[in-house]
């Protein structure tokens, strides 16, 4: 079952349920405050998270793959 953050359009109270795509398609989920089925979806931002170019300095080591605390190239 789905969950779902959700605003009445009645009385502004935002909320979150879990219910069948059926329920809330038919408006069969009611507002915990004044009762209205008179929903909208709220759509709140997910983080985003980028995976980062190597950094210089291990790309200046040819064992990079293997190096060890005493490496010559690891504080380059």
């Amino acid at each position: 079952m789905p969950s779902y953050d959700l605003r009445c359009t009645d009385c502004n109270n935002e909320f979150q349920t879990m219910s069948s795509m059926s329920d809330r398609a038919e408006k069969r989920i009611p507002c915990p405050e004044c009762g209205s089925h008179e929903l909208e979806v709220v759509y709140k931002s997910a983080p985003v998270y980028f995976k980062g170019k190597k950094s210089k300095k291990t790309d200046v080591c040819p064992s990079s793959h293997s190096c060890g605390v005493d490496c010559p190239h690891r504080h380059l």
